[in-house]
């Protein structure tokens, strides 16, 4: 069964919708209530808005109320938030997913679905997880390692990044040609070659 991917969906942070959007961010003297609207965008324009009321009653305790269209049909619910102490003071906001009641800090529509819920109520999957075993992987590994953390587009002899100390860089040029490896006996397996060529 094929997962769907998360990047094909609509993501909601929970804490930056309170803590920016909400602007609960002092401390708790009364029961407070904030709303406002938060639009996605694709290429430069508009594709979705959802608008949302946050009602603080408590120091640590609020509700997310949503509100949106889909297809002409209107969705509403409400979404039970909880907050705890980060390190350095302050405070990090959590949704409590309607469907599996796990602490989260995101919150996901794919595509198809009605209501934002968890990752894992979904199943979802980041796009990473659904490559295919093999060529597929190692390619999008080596890539990843290539262009992040080398800066470079040359695997054959890419330069050492100015900031990036001697030892890293032998590190990661070592991942770098294992990764080749792993691309060049993934490739004769893929187009059914011999494997002791290599």
């Amino acid at each position: 069964m094929t997962k769907a991917i998360i990047e094909h969906g609509f993501r909601f942070s929970v804490h930056r919708t309170v803590a920016e959007g909400a602007r609960f961010r002092g401390p708790f003297e009364a029961p407070t209530t904030q709303s406002g609207t938060w639009q996605w965008t694709r290429d430069g324009e508009r594709s979705a808005t959802i608008n949302y009321t946050v009602r603080r009653h408590a120091p640590r305790a609020a509700t997310l109320e949503l509100s949106y269209r889909i297809n002409g049909e209107s969705i509403a619910y409400s979404i039970a938030l909880i907050a705890q102490p980060c390190r350095f003071g302050g405070l990090r906001w959590f949704g409590l997913c309607p469907r599996t009641g796990r602490k989260v800090s995101k919150l996901y529509l794919p595509n198809g679905a009605k209501r934002f819920l968890s990752r894992q109520a979904y199943r979802l999957a980041y796009r990473s997880q659904c490559d295919a075993a093999g060529l597929d992987r190692a390619c999008n590994r080596r890539n990843r390692l290539l262009f992040k953390k080398l800066k470079s587009d040359d695997p054959d002899v890419p330069v050492k990044p100015k900031w990036m100390r001697w030892k890293t860089y032998d590190k990661h040029r070592e991942t770098l040609q294992a990764l080749e490896h792993q691309m060049d006996l993934a490739f004769l397996r893929r187009f059914g070659f011999p494997i002791d060529l290599m």
